[in-house]
């Protein structure tokens, strides 16, 4: 048997998401070694987006939130990343988004997430 598109997209490439699930439980498995073939790394691309276009809803109540921000504090991105940020912002989220929310939302995930081991490692 070759090698044919039909075969690869068989190939389970992450965890797919049920309603329930939220974006923190979509895990992408990447391949050990960079891909030679550039038609296979075109088809598992693919198949990536087609999942992201799936998860779409789960990324907007996670990330695309409004927020209201009460104590705040000033927060520097480079320019490249806060117009990719801003474009994302713009493009996906609904009435209400804004690039403040964005990031407070992708913070503190991260802290929720990663807690426990960024005390584990400060303690090191």
């Amino acid at each position: 048997m070759g090698d044919t598109e039909d075969e690869v997209e068989e190939q389970p490439q992450a965890k797919a998401p049920s309603k329930e699930t939220d974006c923190r439980e979509v895990i992408v498995s990447e391949p050990s070694e960079p891909t030679l073939h550039t038609e296979n790394a075109t088809v598992q691309r693919r198949i990536r987006a087609k999942m992201r276009r799936g998860t779409l809803e789960t990324y907007k109540q996670a990330f695309l939130v409004p927020t209201k921000l009460n104590d705040r504090k000033a927060v520097y991105l480079s320019k490249a990343t806060q117009e990719r940020a801003d474009f994302i912002v713009r493009r996906l989220g609904d009435r209400g988004s804004n690039l403040s929310s964005f990031v407070e939302n992708i913070v503190r995930i991260h802290l929720e997430e990663y807690g426990e081991d960024i005390e584990k490692w400060r303690k090191l």
